[in-house]
């Protein structure tokens, strides 16, 4: 094992813990340009900052393969040990707020259908606990969300499907949500479950790595279904006017359906795909040390997230201590939550006592 922490002749510690994060960004987002603009510097900056690394240590970190840059041997032990300090560094911080309350800030990756229909009272309940703490929000597909929290580039994901890096990631199953076959009371065409058939309707649908579309497209081929065309739109409201128009069928959650579904507006068509449940996920890379912040967010998550499987009640998960709130603070949740019977709907009160936050490495 080699040493990473040059001492000058006074006895100090002439490395810089920037230097450290730069570096550590660079791998994790794989480009110098990358770094540069998740850090908020100029790209001459990172290069000069990886360069000023390299003359401390004495070794290069980097080695060029064809057009791509890699950590050299010596390199991956300097990133092992970089991981560490900015983990103690982080949590010397930490130490220092906590008699100020939560502060910081939080990056959050979410599926587009969950941030719409599910995530309000997530954030409204962190906004109102964590005041200080910038909340970070964006809407990315699945693919995206779980590549995201691999790299670094975001702390938390909430998406459907993120197994494929599961070696890397800390996943959590928040609930599960039943997606449907959706269109216009007009639709002329309702069969597919018949197989073998030339359909002259269009599936209105988002992206191709969209996990709902990849489904259907899935089960459409198996029963040799084949539809005249596919209108690729970017936004779920957009999707669901474009059904409401009679332009096509979709395939979307039953929760950002539910008040289409009972006005009449839309209608669900009967098959085997229409119905079958995908679980929500939460996700962070399993070296990441949970903060305060990530740690009231992720409980939030669980209890407006949460369900019992088969009667689909929420489970009753107690939030933990935490800076700045009171042990005595109760907070009571009533609300509707969609549910597979559209008919019926669960009013769930709950109150909420303190407990303890659990610190996992973070890099």
């Amino acid at each position: 094992m080699i040493s990473v922490i040059p001492i000058d002749r006074r006895g100090g510690i002439r490395m810089e813990l920037k230097n450290l994060r730069t570096f550590q960004a660079v791998v994790d987002r794989g480009s110098y340009q990358r770094a540069a603009e998740a850090l908020g510097y100029a790209q001459s900056t990172i290069t000069a900052q990886i360069q000023q690394l390299e003359e401390e240590l004495g070794v290069p970190l980097f080695q060029r393969a064809g057009r791509r840059m890699v950590l050299t041997r010596v390199g991956e032990q300097v990133l092992v040990q970089a991981r560490e300090l900015l983990r103690a560094a982080d949590r010397l911080l930490q130490l220092g707020r906590e008699g100020q309350g939560l502060s910081g800030s939080l990056r959050a990756d979410m599926a587009e259908t969950l941030l719409c229909y599910q995530m309000q009272p997530v954030i409204r309940r962190f906004r109102r606990l964590a005041p200080q703490v910038r909340l970070i929000i964006q809407s990315r597909n699945c693919q995206q969300i779980a590549e995201n929290v691999r790299s670094g580039a975001c702390d938390l994901g909430v998406g459907y499907d993120m197994d494929w890096c599961r070696e890397a990631l800390e996943v959590e199953q928040l609930g599960e949500y039943e997606v449907i076959l959706l269109a216009s009371p007009e639709f002329r065409h309702p069969d597919f479950i018949t197989s073998g058939q030339r359909k002259p309707v269009s599936l209105v649908t988002d992206e191709p790595d969209s996990i709902f579309r990849r489904r259907l497209e899935d089960y459409l081929r198996a029963r040799d279904i084949i539809l005249d065309h596919t209108l690729e739109l970017w936004s779920i409201e957009t999707i669901k006017r474009c059904v409401m128009s009679d332009l096509g069928f979709t395939y979307l959650p039953r929760f950002a359906a539910q008040e289409e579904l009972a006005s009449g507006r839309l209608i669900e068509l009967e098959a085997p795909i229409s119905g079958v449940r995908f679980p929500a996920l939460c996700a962070r890379r399993r070296d990441r040390w949970v903060s305060p912040a990530m740690e009231l967010f992720m409980e939030l998550l669980r209890e407006e997230l949460c369900w019992d499987q088969p009667n689909r009640r929420r489970k009753g998960t107690m939030l933990p201590s935490l800076p700045g709130r009171s042990r005595m603070e109760k907070e009571t949740c009533s609300k509707s939550r969609p549910q597979p019977d559209p008919s019926s709907s669960s009013c769930q009160e709950r109150a909420t006592s303190s407990g303890s936050l659990r610190n996992t490495p973070q890099p």
